[in-house]
C-alpha cells in the first residue's frame, strides 16, 4: 500500500468518527449513552484498531528510509 493510500484510509476512518447525521434530538439511550456519543465511542475504539493495525503493517511504508538520502 502506498503512503497516499494509507494517508486516504485513515483519513476516511477520522472522519467517520464524528456522528454527522446525527441532527435529531432522541430521549433513547444505548447503554447509557444519546445514540450519537454512542456511534462516536464505538466507532473511536474502530479507528483506534485499524490505526494499531496499519501502524504494525505498514510502518516501513510510512518510515520510508528518508535518512538514508540525507547521509
Amino acid at each position: 500500500m502506498t503512503r497516499a493510500k494509507l494517508y486516504f484510509v485513515l483519513t476516511f476512518f477520522l472522519v467517520s468518527t464524528v456522528p454527522w447525521f446525527f441532527i435529531e434530538s432522541q430521549a433513547t439511550q444505548i447503554h447509557g449513552f444519546p445514540p450519537w456519543a454512542f456511534y462516536s465511542f464505538c466507532m473511536t475504539i474502530l479507528y483506534a484498531v485499524i490505526v494499531a493495525f496499519c501502524l504494525r503493517r505498514y510502518w516501513s511504508v510510512s518510515a520510508k528510509d528518508d535518512d538514508d538520502s540525507e547521509s
